[in-house]
This record gives C-alpha cells, sequence and structure tokens, in this order.
C-alpha cells in the first residue's frame, strides 16, 4: 500500500465519522428544525453524504 492510499483511507474513515454524527444530529431536529435548513427527513442521509464525501 502507498502513502497516498493510506492518507486516502484514513481521510475516507473520518469523513465516515462525520457523516454518521451529521446523520445522528440532523435525525434529532424536528420537521420544522429540518425545513428551516431546507431539508426534509427523508433528505438527511445524502445530504450528509454529499457535505463530508463530495459525491452523491
Amino acid at each position: 500500500m502507498t502513502f497516498g492510499k493510506i492518507t486516502g483511507f484514513v481521510r475516507d474513515v473520518r469523513a465516515a465519522h462525520r457523516t454518521a454524527h451529521e446523520i445522528e444530529r440532523l435525525s434529532r431536529l424536528s420537521n420544522a428544525d429540518l425545513a428551516g435548513l431546507g431539508l426534509d427527513r427523508s433528505e438527511i442521509t445524502a445530504h450528509a453524504f454529499r457535505k463530508h464525501f463530495n459525491r452523491i
């Protein structure tokens, strides 16, 4: 494994942790609070992945 691959792996693990925390945080919000952020409950996961992985 090259250093670049290891660095990428560590970056992805960190992004996965941030994504999980973002999903957990947003899931605790009320529907009204989510709407205030421009989100629907069904969009939480996709939003978190876009935010931390820049994809989906």
